[in-house]
């Protein structure tokens, strides 16, 4: 029986009483104990190769693009070298493109996650919790700041901010 054979496994449940459970795994590149890219970035990269865009592989994802941008910028800085590269034009020929570098990153974790699922089944993580980690947090909510009701007082003693005071 070939590993890709094997019936992929489900939620499991326990004879003991245990709830329904199910088995997650997480893959990712480190260098020198640093994160580099992990499945949301495997997503990230491949969406910028489908899409040619940031702005569209993040929407496609449901990242913010702020997110986006600071996820690339910190794995480019862990890496040591540039994942993307803006592609010059003018209307839809601008975007972004993988470097060699970025094309390798893709090959590398694409193949490691595909073992993984080939041996337990694709048991990473969701596309929702995936978008989940690139979306805005809600502000805490502590005591709220008083708003005023009336605008700032002008400087200007007619509010005229043509003519001095």
């Amino acid at each position: 029986m070939k590993p890709t054979d094997r019936p992929r496994p489900g939620p499991l449940s326990d004879a003991a009483g245990l709830p329904e459970t199910a088995v997650k795994t997480k893959v990712w590149l480190d260098r020198d104990g640093r994160f580099v890219v992990g499945d949301g970035g495997l997503r990230l990269l491949l969406a910028i190769i489908e899409h040619g865009s940031l702005l569209g592989a993040a929407r496609e994802i449901g990242w913010s693009y702020r997110h986006a941008w600071g996820y690339l910028r910190r794995a480019e800085a862990a890496l040591g070298r540039p994942l993307t590269e803006a592609r010059p034009g003018k209307g839809s020929s601008r975007g972004t493109v993988l470097t060699e570098a970025g094309r390798l990153v893709v090959e590398r974790l694409a193949e490691v996650r595909s073992r993984i699922d080939d041996a337990v089944g694709p048991l990473g993580p969701t596309a929702a919790e995936v978008a989940a980690r690139g979306k805005r947090k809600p502000r805490a909510s502590g005591p709220a700041r008083p708003r005023s009701s009336s605008p700032r007082p002008s400087r200007y003693r007619d509010g005229d901010w043509r003519r001095p005071g």
